[in-house]
């Protein structure tokens, strides 16, 4: 049994999941990227034997934090336009669009960040986060609810809502 072959079939079965997590904690692409490849050889080199979602949610967030308080570069965020350019314009308020939720994020408490970037878009399902965070279903649904709450009310403050 090849245990580096199951780790890197059970990392590519959760690489969408895991990546799109990686990138809201990140705050861009290209730091992303490097968390997602540290994340997978430090996995590899330390748990060969273990194929455990919370564990893996742990060495991504950790690396993240770490990565995070290297740079301090959590203000801003990059998003690849790879067919097409906005105009000047659509780029400003784009630009505006993420301060202002970069700014209502900051204002949020670490814990229901952390919520948030595992329910984002493309996030994982409640039972998920339930086994990641170790809270219970129900209050990982009522955090969730709070802080999306919370985010909308910031939001409102800066006239984004």
């Amino acid at each position: 049994m090849n245990d580096k072959r199951l780790v890197r079939k059970f990392f590519e079965e959760n690489s969408g999941k895991l990546f799109a997590y990686m990138l809201k904690m990140a705050g861009n692409r290209d730091d992303a990227e490097d968390c997602f490849q540290d994340c997978f050889i430090k996995y590899t080199e330390k748990y060969p034997d273990k194929l455990s979602m919370p564990l893996l949610y742990t060495v991504a967030k950790s690396i993240c934090l770490d990565r995070f308080r290297k740079n301090r570069r959590y203000e801003h965020s990059e998003v690849d336009s790879e067919s097409t350019s906005p105009s000047p314009e659509e780029a400003l308020i784009s630009k505006d669009a993420n301060a202002s939720l970069n700014k209502a994020m900051s204002m949020l408490e670490k814990d229901e960040k952390e919520l948030l970037a595992l329910a984002g878009p493309q996030g994982l399902k409640y039972s998920e986060i339930s086994e990641i965070t170790g809270l219970s279903i129900a209050n990982v649904k009522v955090k969730i609810h709070r802080a999306r709450q919370k985010l909308k009310k910031n939001l409102g403050e800066m006239n984004y809502a």
